[in-house]
């Protein structure tokens, strides 16, 4: 009783450790998923980050391209007198050539428009207080230069000034040529990559500039922003990264992703909310909640039933100690010998009467398989029962020969019952009841010889050798082997009859029949006495030579036995015709038994038309197309 209890605290106790167990494991894994969901969401903003700067890369080069092309224009067309105009047109060559410009200008030295992208530009309007055109005309640095965002006099849109200093040939200041994208053409880019209203972007200079910022924020643009984190920190270590941050402009603590050009310097920062990608998290989080909770208690409630089938199996174990005693009981006193196997075919019980019948005491063969130390041909017999139990049959009977470990030979019945099954086992468990059959098998083994033997030539019947006949062939068809048919006929043996008297006949036929028999030894070849003076040959995995070899041998054993037969001209003795047919490997598959008969027949026949005492070979018509011999 006091064990029992135990047992129960105990169990009790691991019910509970294992729902603390569960709800850490459960907690444990939903950390880590949140902590996955993170890394997806930094790996997506860096590489949403980084094809933002490649393609404004790409956009930068494509205007250096214009700015460059253009520049090149004006220092040849310097003199001519229709300059401005020849510009014009080699403007707009450049801004079909470039889509993503928005303008593209030339200013001259006085700051004055020369020649310009856009539709009605304005009437005498001076550049020079521009900050791109000021920096130019003051400093001899002749490469393309990024601005900070204005706002476009031309489309009054929010723009990203190109410009690059114009130098004349005579090495003087020539003004600026000056290409314009707008902020917003960065702003539909980042929108294209389906993000959501609560994700943002920066695109900045190297130095810290805000180029553009989506969504929109005007007062954002044109800010330096050197002194956060980004460049103090991270961009100082690696130029491709992510982290978090508190947004200046609304305050949300924001998941970023950053990357940094190596070919123009620009940084592109693209951010979302952390309280968007949680939101998002718990989203698809909540159905595993759902279904951890539902099999937290479906835990529970099989720990419930688990104790109650504890409780019944111990209920069960004391019936089956009992019902294992019983069986012992029987076992023990019966004479036959009783074993139990397991799933593997391993004995777990066998009766002591395996000492008289087997010639081995039971502790030897417990433990050990049923196969061990088996003969070939009794093992495939065992093998193919287990298969038929495992398949579905409940018992199966069969005999097979066994040798004691003294040499004797005895024959044993054994009948295979199927247990019912185990929890949870993929095999079945068997009891077998063995008896010895050795007196019974000797004497069905010699009424079958009886039966299938010729009482005048001691050689097979017809009806066994029509029986072994359709095995042999069938067996031929499956391993691909020839099967050669030799039918024997004595010549004229109705006039050795009429002339020496039927006793002779007889005897004439016993020593034809042992001149066969010591020309076919093999123990799978068949020679039967087919009817009257005729005798039937099977040679299994023979072809036509081999058996021609055996059927020569015959005929000429035959004729040296010098039989006297006045009736058998012009030997003048007892002689034999042979016709032979052969089914090769290659036969088509529905060719009879009865078609390779009729083949040897219809040989002994031409044989005997032919002179007799001799061999004929069939013609194989059963294997020539609609030739009716395998119907």
């Amino acid at each position: 009783m006091q064990a029992a209890t135990f047992r129960s605290a105990l169990t009790t106790a691991a019910v509970v450790l294992g729902f603390f167990a569960f709800v850490a494991l459960l907690s444990w894994g939903e950390y880590a998923n949140w902590k996955a969901q993170v890394v997806r969401v930094e790996t997506s903003l860096t590489q949403t980050a980084e094809a933002i700067t490649q393609h404004a890369d790409d956009t930068i080069e494509m205007s250096w391209l214009s700015l460059a092309s253009l520049i090149s224009e004006i220092r040849d067309e310097q003199q001519h007198p229709e300059m401005p105009a020849k510009i014009e047109t080699a403007i707009a060559f450049q801004m079909k050539a470039s889509p993503t410009l928005d303008t593209l200008s030339y200013i001259d030295a006085t700051g004055q428009m020369v020649a310009t992208s856009a539709d009605d530009p304005p009437a005498k309007m001076n550049y020079a207080d521009r900050e791109y055109f000021r920096l130019h005309k003051s400093s001899p640095f002749r490469l393309p230069v990024l601005g900070k965002p204005i706002k476009s006099r031309l489309s009054h849109q929010w723009v990203l000034p190109i410009s690059q200093r114009v130098v004349l040939p005579d090495g003087s200041f020539g003004g600026v040529v000056v290409s314009t994208i707008r902020v917003n053409h960065f702003i539909h880019v980042f929108r294209n990559f389906g993000v959501s209203s609560d994700r943002s972007f920066l695109l900045l200079r190297g130095d810290g500039i805000v180029m553009a910022r989506g969504p929109m924020e005007e007062t954002l643009l044109g800010s330096n922003i050197s002194a956060h984190e980004l460049f103090a920190h991270h961009l100082k270590v690696r130029t491709v990264g992510a982290y978090d941050y508190q947004s200046p402009v609304d305050g949300k603590v924001r998941i970023g992703g950053f990357y940094q050009s190596g070919r123009t310097g620009i940084v592109v920062l693209a951010a979302a909310s952390e309280r968007e990608v949680f939101l998002e998290w718990t989203g698809t989080a909540k159905a595993r909640w759902f279904y951890a909770a539902v099999l937290l208690v479906v835990t529970i409630l099989a720990a419930v039933h688990w104790r109650h089938q504890l409780k019944l199996r111990r209920e069960s174990e004391a019936q089956l100690a009992a019902r294992e005693a019983e069986f012992r009981l029987l076992a023990e006193s019966s004479s036959d010998v009783i074993a139990r196997f397991d799933e593997a075919g391993i004995r777990e019980y066998v009766s002591p009467s395996s000492t008289q019948i087997l010639g081995i005491e039971p502790q030897r063969l417990i433990g050990k398989s049923v196969f061990a130390g088996m003969a070939e041909d009794a093992e495939l017999t065992v093998r193919s029962a287990a298969e038929r139990l495992q398949d579905g049959s409940t018992q199966e009977k069969f005999i097979i020969k066994h040798t004691k470990p003294d040499g004797e030979e005895v024959w044993l019945e054994t009948a295979l019952s199927k247990l019912p099954s185990r929890e949870k086992a993929v095999a079945t468990r068997v009891v077998a009841i063995t008896r010895d059959v050795t007196q019974h098998k000797k004497k069905q083994d010699e009424l079958d010889a009886l039966a299938n033997t010729d009482e005048l030539t001691k050689l097979a019947n017809r009806r066994f050798f029509n029986t072994r006949f359709g095995e042999m062939m069938q067996r031929a068809r499956r391993n691909r082997t020839p099967l050669s048919l030799l039918m024997i006929d004595a010549d004229r043996f109705k006039q050795f009859n009429d002339t020496y008297g039927h006793a002779a006949g007889d005897e004439c036929l016993r020593q034809i029949g042992a001149v066969v028999s010591n020309c076919v030894k093999r123990p799978g070849d068949i020679v039967a006495r087919y009817g009257g003076e005729e005798l039937a040959v099977l040679l299994a995995d023979t072809d036509i030579q081999g058996a021609w070899a055996v059927a020569e041998r015959i005929r000429l054993q035959v004729r040296g036995l010098a039989l006297a037969h006045e009736g058998n001209p012009p030997a003048g003795h007892v002689t034999v015709s042979v016709g032979l047919a052969t089914l090769p490997p290659e036969a088509p598959a529905d060719v009879t038994t009865h078609a390779l008969f009729s083949e040897a027949d219809a040989a002994l026949y031409r044989a005997k038309n032919a002179g007799r005492n001799q061999v004929v070979c069939g013609e194989q018509s059963y294997l020539k197309p609609n030739s009716g011999a395998a119907s």
